[in-house]
């Protein structure tokens, strides 16, 4: 058992509380509690990639054009159960934040045996900004977290506590995880440099079970990789478009090319910071603090945590000198930060170390004010200078705007005798009003056919209009369509005639149009970047 410096042992007014695991399961249950509450009574619509995902979710498969199935099968279960419904959509979210929580908390007793950092590490994993808002919305975010921290938390318990069938309980994790978000796979290497560092690699035994994981995580590459090799390994193209690489799916689009520049690099920083919030400068202060006040045990475990934090954060960090990063991406490298970090607050409270006891304040603050953000965010942002920083445009007005696009459609139906279809230039456009639109029909998406790249809509064979029963099924038929400049549609249509935005249209959007006659789009040419 790890031993604790005598002067932890000092009792603090909070300790009886932190103590008593009862407390702890308490803690994590009001926590689901509170976000299903909210997520049941929210007026907020679904931003557009929960809808996509939710679009996904309608054409179960084994993989998809730019994540894998994991997202898609989780709503699908949801949805199954209660409905096409927001709460439907969001409820794995709010799940897999509680399902992080508990990893992260038993991951801190394995590392240090006390139940008073065990409920500290619950509280840290709500309360990292990127974590919290994670848990309210439903992307691949939540679900690829807790199963980056349950696969962490096995190779941990491994490597301290010398438990090799642990590793099996890593690979399931790992090949969990990529069903959700490939670069769980980054996890490998950050726990393999967490052995060599560590010296448990000497243990024959323990690289045999090692072994024995990375087979188990590869079972998590198959379902993509059999989608993959039936669709020209689209996700390979989607990803090598993301850095701007020969063969990317981004290489004969009218998309503009935008040169490297170091500000990527500090934005990569930037929003790291933002993201994590204080749980970067706890790890920092515990790997410092660890090194003089820590036992040989503690501090063993807390290098280890922190060495797997760091590949993630570096990978990044390297992306960000070829490309424009976004926050997320690097947002499960906090995680094995977060016990090292409980234990370096309850070291500073006890020490009255007041930069530690601020940062352990500010985990607080975000915790409360990202649970208080949601339902207060109308409000804020009518706050000059904070609203414009808040996305309501995001997250409201889609039902409107979905019930306006109807009234269109009425109108077009009985001016031409005929039934119109719904077309936009994006496809989280498209899945939102999928989502929002009377019967949930079907809408087509125009991206790859404009300049834009593929989409997932060029994949499916009912929505993909390139192929000749999509086509035939559309032709001479009337249209709404939504986004873009005119000469995005004028070619596809006999006439077009545009309508002005309609009701809550989203920011940056353009405009909406009707089209006469649907002929179907030329192959794209970079002519029409031209065109007024």
């Amino acid at each position: 058992m790890p031993k604790t410096p005598p002067d932890l042992d000092r009792t603090l007014w909070w300790d009886p509380i932190a103590r008593r695991v009862s407390m702890m399961w308490a803690l994590i249950v009001l926590l689901l509690v509170v976000r299903l509450v909210w997520q049941f009574v929210s007026p907020y619509t679904l931003i557009e990639d929960e809808a996509h995902y939710w679009e996904w979710s309608r054409h179960l498969a084994w993989s998809y054009y730019s994540k894998g199935p994991g997202v898609a099968w989780v709503i699908w279960a949801s949805t199954q159960m209660l409905g096409d419904t927001e709460f439907a959509v969001r409820l794995p979210a709010a799940i897999a934040t509680t399902l992080g929580t508990i990893a992260v908390a038993r991951t801190a007793w394995v590392m240090f045996e006390d139940q008073r950092l065990a409920f500290i590490s619950a509280i840290l994993y709500n309360g990292i900004p990127g974590f919290a808002v994670a848990s309210m919305l439903m992307t691949i975010d939540a679900p690829y977290i807790a199963c980056w921290a349950w696969a962490s938390h096995f190779a941990i318990v491994a490597m301290i506590k010398d438990r090799h069938r642990a590793w099996i309980g890593f690979g399931a994790f790992i090949a969990i995880g990529f069903l959700f978000k490939y670069t769980i796979l980054l996890l490998i290497p950050s726990v393999m440099l967490a052995l060599i560092l560590s010296r448990a690699y000497r243990s024959r035994a323990q690289r045999r079970w090692f072994v024995l994981g990375l087979f188990i995580s590869m079972l998590g590459l198959i379902p993509v990789a059999i989608w993959n090799a039936q669709h020209d390994w689209a996700t390979v193209r989607h990803l090598l478009g993301h850095l701007g690489m020969k063969g990317g799916d981004t290489e004969n689009t009218s998309a503009p090319h935008e040169p490297w520049t170091i500000v990527w690099v500090f934005e990569y920083i930037g929003l790291q910071i933002l993201v994590g919030g204080p749980i970067l400068a706890l790890g920092f202060f515990a790997y410092l603090n660890a090194k003089r006040r820590a036992t040989d045990s503690i501090r063993s475990a807390i290098n280890i945590a922190i060495v797997i934090s760091i590949p993630l954060l570096v990978f990044y960090l390297l992306v960000a000198l070829k490309t424009q990063t976004e926050g997320n991406w690097a947002m499960a490298a906090f995680v094995t930060l977060i016990p090292p970090s409980a234990w370096c607050i309850r070291d500073g409270v006890v020490r009255v170390d007041h930069v530690i006891r601020f940062f352990w304040g500010a985990a607080l603050f975000v915790l409360v004010g990202v649970l208080i953000l949601f339902p207060g965010a109308k409000t804020l942002s009518k706050i000059p200078k904070i609203g414009p920083l808040i996305p309501m445009y995001r997250m409201t007005g889609m039902r409107e705007h979905a019930l306006d696009a109807q009234r269109v459609l009425d109108e077009i139906r009985e001016r031409t005798g005929q039934d119109p279809f719904v077309m936009t230039d994006h496809y989280g456009r498209a899945s939102v009003l999928a989502f929002y639109l009377p019967g949930h029909p079907v809408v087509y998406c125009s991206s790859a056919h404009i300049g834009g790249r593929k989409t997932q809509y060029d994949i499916w064979d009912e929505t993909n209009i390139a192929i000749p029963e999509t086509h035939a099924s559309l032709i001479g038929r009337p249209a709404l369509m939504l986004g873009g400049p005119p000469h995005h549609w004028e070619d596809a249509f006999e006439t077009i005639e545009e309508l002005g935005p309609l009701v809550n249209e989203p920011k940056d959007r353009g405009t909406t149009y009707i089209g006469i006659g649907y002929k179907g789009f030329q192959d794209w040419h970079p002519r029409t970047l031209s065109h007024p």
